[in-house]
């Protein structure tokens, strides 16, 4: 029987540019918690920007593994965190220095960022998306205990993969995830939404057979090898959806939001006949 569901945000759970999650989508949500299923989000996106998603409903998000494993919640509590090296993160900042369209992003706990890069009007939405969270522009970066980082690249495809092989180079401690275009997730070398997935194992006492994941990006190919039963949505690139045990309708479509009703629905029937049921989608 599944105990806990993980879905990642972006293109998974809430469609890219969409403010916030659908009814549905909530309402398929304490469909799982009614059951006795637990549910988070499993995101690169940090506390604020997840509840911000889920309409500031907690109990959505209690349980979650946040800025692709760096940050686990449990019951609303922090259980693990894990920061990013700050010599590394002033190599970029040094590798970018100068260079048109590119801008380095720290955020605070608040959500809101500090930044450092190119001027505002070269940088496109990402930065007035940022500026309207409260960002501030520095010649170079605050020094303080940094969690979650990523990387506006708004140039070319060509110089945007040049750009990452560059400074995987340059910041061997740091790996460059491309989860949507012009922009980088910042994270620890070889790190991946696993390492918060285990503590979340390990504190629930449950296994990979008990877990079931939904994604769309690169960033899910680790936790899909990971799960016994991971989903890919239909929008999900070609590496995400060949990775993927089960197949669900597209973020659009709330496909993860009638995906949650079944398991909702199978857990349901499980406690009440001793036989444990499969949600319809795993048929």
């Amino acid at each position: 029987m599944i105990k806990l569901v993980l879905a990642d945000m972006d293109n998974t759970l809430i469609p890219l540019g969409r403010a916030h999650a659908s009814e549905r989508t909530l309402a398929a949500i304490h469909a799982c918690l009614d059951a006795g299923v637990a549910f988070g989000p499993a995101s690169g996106r940090n506390r604020s920007e997840v509840a911000g998603f889920l309409c500031n409903d907690e109990s959505a998000y209690e349980t979650a593994v946040l800025v692709n494993g760096q940050q686990v919640y449990l019951h609303g509590e922090l259980v693990a965190q894990e920061t990013l090296d700050p010599e590394a993160l002033r190599r970029v900042e040094k590798a970018i220095s100068g260079r048109r369209g590119l801008a380095l992003l720290i955020y605070r706990p608040d959500g809101t960022c500090d930044w450092v890069g190119d001027d505002p009007k070269h940088l496109g939405n990402f930065m007035l998306d940022a500026m309207h969270n409260g960002s501030e522009r520095h010649e170079t970066l605050p020094s303080y205990p940094v969690v979650k980082a990523g990387l506006v690249a708004l140039v070319e495809r060509a110089e945007e993969l040049a750009l990452q092989e560059e400074l995987s180079e340059i910041c061997p401690e740091l790996d460059l995830l491309n989860t949507v275009p012009q922009w980088f997730d910042v994270i620890p070398h070889g790190w991946s939404k696993v390492h918060g997935i285990e503590v979340l194992e390990r504190e629930l006492g449950i296994s990979p057979d008990e877990l079931c994941v939904f994604g769309d990006a690169p960033n899910d190919l680790a936790m899909f090898a990971h799960a016994t039963h991971s989903c890919a949505v239909a929008n999900a690139t070609p590496d995400a959806a060949a990775a993927a045990r089960w197949h669900v309708g597209a973020s659009a479509d709330d496909g993860v939001a009638i995906a949650l009703e079944q398991i909702a629905a199978a857990a349901l029937q499980t406690q009440e006949t001793g036989i444990e049921a499969l949600p319809a989608f795993m048929h």
